[in-house]
């Protein structure tokens, strides 16, 4: 089935303090310097070393995998100065299914300041009230500590343990599984457990 491509506001979206946005060519250069961190590499599927090159097939793959509907991809910004904070996708959709995965990476001048819970749940709202998703899952390596504290401080309920689910580098890791479900983000419940874990 042909799905048509999947439409971002042009000015992204924003919550006062950070926007998602689509990556646009000037970003680049910010992007390639963010991803020499050692510790993004270390628990995603971006590639190691991180050039120009690398840069430039990524901007060509994320705007083919919206043109064909297989996914999106933003970055994230600083509301105030502009400055490059990180990224936060769909890697995965199934559009039969109704289900999607998220996926993130953050920046060092994003650390320690509540920004990946806040791209999460930005992006877990728009998501529900502009495609026909059910669920939303992230998964994180059980090692990665900070991916999983992001996935709980955001609100997404957390399901167990997949072993041996994901290839990083070679090498196969156990992750932990959560999720949120539409209609959830409206639940009383859900925005008290949330503000009692955010920075």
């Amino acid at each position: 089935m042909t799905h048509r491509p999947i439409e971002f506001p042009v000015e992204g979206i924003n919550d006062g303090e950070i926007r998602l946005r689509l990556l646009v060519e000037s970003d680049l250069p910010a992007m390639i310097e963010a991803l020499q961190d050692p510790r993004i590499p270390l628990w995603t599927r971006v590639p190691s070393p991180y050039g120009e090159a690398e840069a430039r097939s990524w901007w060509v793959e994320q705007a083919r995998r919206r043109a064909d509907a297989e996914g999106i991809d933003t970055v994230i910004v600083d509301e105030h100065d502009g400055g490059l904070l990180g990224g936060v996708g769909i890697p995965h959709l199934s559009w039969e299914e109704g289900t999607c995965e998220l996926g993130y990476w953050l920046a060092r001048p994003g650390r320690g300041r509540g920004v990946m819970t806040r791209a999460v749940r930005l992006l877990s709202v728009w998501i529900f009230e502009n495609l026909p998703i059910a669920r939303i899952g992230i998964i994180a390596a059980v090692a990665n500590e900070p991916s999983k504290r992001v996935a709980e401080r955001a609100g997404f309920a957390y399901e167990g343990v997949l072993r041996s689910y994901i290839v990083i580098k070679g090498t196969r890791h156990d992750v932990a599984s959560y999720s949120l479900l539409r209609g959830e983000l409206e639940d009383p419940s859900f925005r008290a457990r949330t503000e009692i874990h955010d920075h």
